[in-house]
């Protein structure tokens, strides 16, 4: 669509899909900030006013500049939506069940990414290129709706919003937690940035895998990773987080390299499922330590930081790994890719041993 009707250039439409995540990244962590110091509310709107208005100027937009712009602008409206959405679910969750509630939260969110391209295609297919986003601007403007009614009676959790805003940086990155999770965080999403643009590959070449089967595998792999978060949200709850997130990286690490070894499809969809479980076995329980650690150093009122901290360090890996596959799949082929990554990942998780500590209070 955009090279026929529009026009565009490979590289215009490159710049077009990397307007969002671009943005995304720019925004994250200063939009976590504010919404410490002024509340989850403003931006919460803000963002599904936003994505209200840029999914329908995106859809009728007639030219690369204007793609360009909407696509930015969409990538705005996530970041509020996501950073704030998820610092105001943590902050109003008693501690003993935050992670099971951000684990709810975090399956909501991945099922939201399955649903979108299957549902997608189905409305193009009906109404043409246009309709999915007008569908999903009026879906959104529901939701919209829905969420003034829902924070009509919201109130900052802490009362000195201004001061508890102000975030001490070098306090934050100091705070060894942090640092261990973020590195976790950054090294598990360069390997699902890697898996969606190998695979494909990979499976054509090996097992002259069609369409579908290409689309089993990935499904296999979300199915999981949509539908553990919770129940390893409160398992962590329960048992403390640190184990699981330790062992969750560390099964990652090692599936990860099984996964290029397989030499048949069914081994192939096998693994791929374990290694979704592995993945909804690190969201909730990482996140919520992440906010608890960040909590402890800087005091309440930071969530809003501390998921802009946590959404910025996935932006980013999932960013690189693409980048490194594109760069060394020619020189060196996916097998030794796969073992490198695995050796660097493995190596991380065991470090985090003794830099992540946990407070049970």
């Amino acid at each position: 669509y955009y090279a026929d009707v529009i026009g565009a250039s490979d590289l215009e439409i490159g710049i077009i899909f990397s307007a969002y995540p671009i943005v995304q990244l720019l925004t994250l962590m200063p939009v976590g900030a504010l919404s410490d110091r002024y509340g989850r509310k403003p931006f919460i709107l803000l963002g599904l006013v936003t994505l209200v208005i840029s999914t329908v100027a995106f859809a009728i937009s007639v030219n690369v500049p204007q793609l360009i712009l909407t696509r930015g602008l969409q990538g705005l409206a996530a970041s509020c939506t996501m950073t704030a959405g998820l610092a105001l679910i943590s902050e109003g969750a008693p501690p003993d069940k935050m992670g099971g509630t951000l684990g709810i939260a975090t399956a909501s969110q991945g099922a939201g990414i399955m649903a979108g391209p299957l549902f997608g295609g189905s409305l193009a297919e009906v109404g043409g290129y246009n309709f999915p986003f007008l569908v999903a601007a009026a879906l959104t403007l529901a939701i919209l709706s829905l969420t003034v009614i829902a924070l009509r009676g919201y109130r900052p959790q802490c009362p000195g919003r201004v001061e508890c805003g102000r975030t001490d940086w070098g306090e934050v990155l100091r705070e060894r937690t942090v640092f261990a999770i973020v590195l976790i965080v950054v090294i598990w999403a360069i390997g699902i940035g890697i898996l969606e643009p190998a695979y494909p590959l990979h499976m054509s070449e090996n097992f002259g895998a069609t369409a579908s089967m290409i689309g089993a595998f990935f499904t296999a792999m979300s199915i999981p990773n949509v539908l553990s978060p919770p129940f390893f949200g409160r398992l962590s709850d329960r048992i403390g987080r640190k184990m699981l997130v330790v062992v969750a990286a560390l099964l990652f690490a090692v599936l990860f390299s099984i996964l290029s070894m397989m030499d048949s499809f069914t081994l192939l969809l096998l693994v791929g499922t374990l290694l979704g479980l592995t993945s909804g076995m690190l969201w909730a329980p990482s996140l919520s330590l992440t906010i608890e650690s960040i909590s402890r150093r800087v005091g309440k009122g930071s969530d809003g930081i501390a998921t802009g901290i946590y959404n910025s360090a996935w932006a980013i890996g999932l960013a690189g790994g693409p980048f490194i596959f594109g760069l060394l799949v020619d020189p060196i082929g996916l097998i030794p890719i796969s073992l490198a990554y695995s050796v660097i990942a493995a190596a991380v998780a065991i470090a985090s041993i003794w830099l992540i500590t946990e407070s049970r209070d």
